[in-house]
């Protein structure tokens, strides 16, 4: 799990430094020019009282710090969906799961990581999900949790199995 965790950290550093700016304008087209990344300590801090999860979402889940709810929706599959924001950078937001999710007793899978969002499923017991992150502003991450309960005889509307196929309803990222 350490190496998971540290793999995760390296995948969002590569992804926070990748890039480079040119130092000479090129001859024909536009110029780009990469966006500084925001850091830990340009983000201040916010108080704000936690939110309670809905029911369906484990209320040990963690939580990052200062979240605003957005809104909660419930499947016909069985997937909760819950949507809200931090004043964080995404930098910060994937430090916060990396660090807090196993040491709340969740499995944290391989994850994906990139200049403007984030991802990193999780598990325990029959307990499915994903955290999906994705920048807004600077100091604005926009957070979607989306939870499901194993079925009898296996499966999620998360992680489907083989013997039922690729699910008809995909997750609403995006």
């Amino acid at each position: 799990m350490k190496r998971l965790s540290l793999a995760l950290g390296a995948l969002l550093l590569v992804s926070a430094c990748g890039g480079s700016t040119p130092t000479a304008a090129p001859t024909a087209g536009p110029t780009f020019s990469q966006a500084p990344q925001p850091t830990a300590a340009q983000c201040p801090a916010v108080a704000k009282a936690r939110f309670v999860w809905p029911v369906e979402v484990p209320a040990d889940l963690p939580q990052p710090p200062a979240a605003t709810l957005g809104r909660t929706t419930r499947t016909k599959e069985g997937l909760t969906i819950v949507r809200f924001s931090t004043a964080t950078s995404l930098q910060q937001s994937v430090l916060f799961v990396v660090r807090e999710v196993q040491k709340a007793g969740f499995t944290l899978g391989r994850g994906d990581a990139e200049p403007a969002e984030a991802d990193a499923p999780f598990g325990r017991g029959d307990v499915r999900g994903i955290y999906k992150m994705l920048v807004r502003d600077t100091c604005r991450t926009d957070w979607l949790v989306a939870v499901s309960h194993a079925r009898p005889g296996g499966g999620s509307p998360i992680l489907p199995t083989a013997s039922r196929g690729p699910s008809s309803a995909p997750l609403p990222f995006g």
